[in-house]
């Protein structure tokens, strides 16, 4: 009963919540304006979900969740407060990456310090066991930072980020489930909830994104439900379906794969080029799938199915050390990857044959004129 309570009470939060916010941001012209080229969009959208996903999290959680399920869980809501504030700052009126990344910092800090949620042993992975505190805690903080931003940079077309943190969560949810762990299981399932929620707004046509806001948010909490599976591994072996959960780490970097392996490629990319890991470009793994002729529906469930079947190829490789399994999934994204890449020349290569170099305006079909933001507030506001 507890957990179906706390499950519709975050989703019905966010699914009445959300038609509100839509109104009152074209109310107040606070919307994501598509004006850049690595905007996907083609018309004025409110970024503002976030609001709602966050929201709904914390009020189901608080209201449901015992503290004796979850002692830590009000030092999470306050670190999580920060990456919510600084998104939602982010989403109305900008904010600069050093601010953004000082806040992520801190709120990280919270966590690994004060909370002393953190990765404490890496069970022979790299030849490392149990770690120094101060190396402990670097760690918690470097993955914690990284996967917020991962989730951040992914959050490109219509449904992903959700799509990819529904199934984060709905994993997550089912481990500590099995494991016992009451207060988790429940905050997995608030906001499994609001997410799916949101999705049926942010499916295209998307009539609302999550903003920074939200995807700060998913990824922080993606990264504290990570680092708590990651302490289990001492503690207990969890079974899930026909597979025995020997290592955490391999699963852990299978749930996250997408977003860590694109923000790993795209910053390797520009580094090469001699740009700023940070620059803007639209070199995402969903743009990649874009220019060659797929929906944004389609983009997503491709990357979406991608994940599940790394979670099933790290559960089916339980009996390897951590190191091979993660050698495993790693060496697969960059074979998967690769292919994509082969398939993308001979794409080019078909359309722009006949030319010298390929146009530098070239856009992919989805991509469509967009209108301009003042024309169609004028014509809102005259209906």
């Amino acid at each position: 009963m507890q957990s179906s309570l706390i499950f519709l009470t975050s989703y019905l939060l966010v699914f009445f919540s959300i038609p509100m916010i839509i109104k009152v941001a074209f109310q107040k012209r606070l919307f994501d304006e598509p004006r850049e080229l690595r905007k996907i969009h083609k018309k004025i959208i409110p970024n503002l979900g976030g609001i709602a996903i966050f929201s709904a999290f914390v009020f189901s959680s608080s209201l449901f969740i015992p503290h004796k399920f979850l002692p830590e869980g009000n030092l999470m809501m306050a670190a999580g407060l920060v990456i919510f504030m600084t998104g939602l700052k982010d989403d109305i009126v900008g904010l600069s990456p050093t601010i953004k990344f000082v806040a992520q910092f801190f709120s990280a800090i919270i966590v690994a310090v004060v909370a002393d949620i953190r990765i404490e042993n890496l069970f022979g992975l790299l030849g490392y066991h149990e770690l120094h505190y101060y190396t402990s805690v670097a760690l918690t903080v470097f993955f914690m930072v990284g996967v917020m931003n991962a989730f951040n940079l992914i959050d490109g077309i219509d449904g992903l980020a959700g799509s990819l943190a529904l199934i984060c969560s709905l994993t997550f949810s089912f481990i500590f489930y099995k494991a016992g762990y009451t207060g988790w299981f429940l905050m997995s399932l608030s906001l499994l909830g609001a997410i799916l929620a949101f999705l049926y707004f942010n499916i295209t046509p998307a009539k609302i994104f999550m903003g920074d806001s939200g995807s700060l948010v998913l990824g922080y909490v993606a990264s504290i439900f990570s680092l708590k599976f990651l302490s289990m591994d001492s503690l207990v072996n969890v079974k899930v379906g026909a597979f025995d959960v020997n290592y955490a780490s391999g699963i852990v970097l299978a749930i996250l794969i997408i977003p860590l392996f694109d923000t790993l490629r795209v910053f390797t990319l520009r580094i090469l080029k001699n740009k700023s890991p940070f620059t803007a470009d639209a070199n995402h793994l969903h743009h990649r799938l874009l220019f060659i002729g797929l929906s944004h529906i389609q983009a997503t469930f491709i990357l979406g199915l991608c994940n599940l079947l790394f979670i099933v190829l790290a559960l089916s490789m339980q009996e390897f050390s951590p190191g091979q399994i993660v050698a495993a999934i790693s060496l697969l994204a960059l074979i998967t990857n690769g292919c994509l890449s082969i398939y993308i020349e001979r794409y080019k290569r078909k359309l722009f044959g006949h030319l010298k170099t390929e146009p530098q305006s070239y856009q992919p079909k989805s991509r469509a004129p967009r209108p301009l933001v003042d024309e169609v507030l004028d014509k809102i506001s005259e209906n």
